[in-house]
């Protein structure tokens, strides 16, 4: 969602916003600020620069930054997406929002976790 957020204007962008606005509390994991930076360099050739500007951009709008543990229970069929998934439930996050379809979409929620895409929680944001 992050990576979304940081190229074009949409959903994702605008759960942004939102958390902007002070409407939700967005936590980003150390893991997925590492993930981000690593995604924005090598695949769409930003400078670290605009890395940079970017994740302070997003930092003035975050609540936390979790860590996310080093080993998690095996869930999503990704070591990375399990440590997401595990971090977003020790911190008794509500919702996860992200636009994974393959690993963390499909399985809808973890206990009280709820999975979501972008475009969901703006529609129940919107009631």
């Amino acid at each position: 969602m992050l990576v979304s957020a940081a190229v074009t204007d949409g959903p994702p962008r605008r759960v942004l916003e939102v958390a902007r606005l002070g409407a939700i509390d967005l936590l980003v994991a150390d893991l997925v600020r590492a993930e981000l930076s690593r995604i924005l360099v090598a695949k769409l050739g930003w400078e670290e620069s605009q890395v940079a500007a970017y994740l302070e951009r997003l930092d003035s709008i975050t609540a936390d930054h979790p860590t996310a543990p080093e080993e998690a229970e095996a869930v999503t069929g990704d070591p990375s997406d399990d440590r997401i998934l595990a971090c977003a439930i020790a911190v008794e996050a509500d919702v996860l929002v992200t636009g994974d379809r393959k690993h963390l979409l499909p399985l809808g929620g973890v206990g009280a976790l709820r999975i979501l895409q972008p475009q969901t929680l703006l529609a129940e944001l919107r009631g």
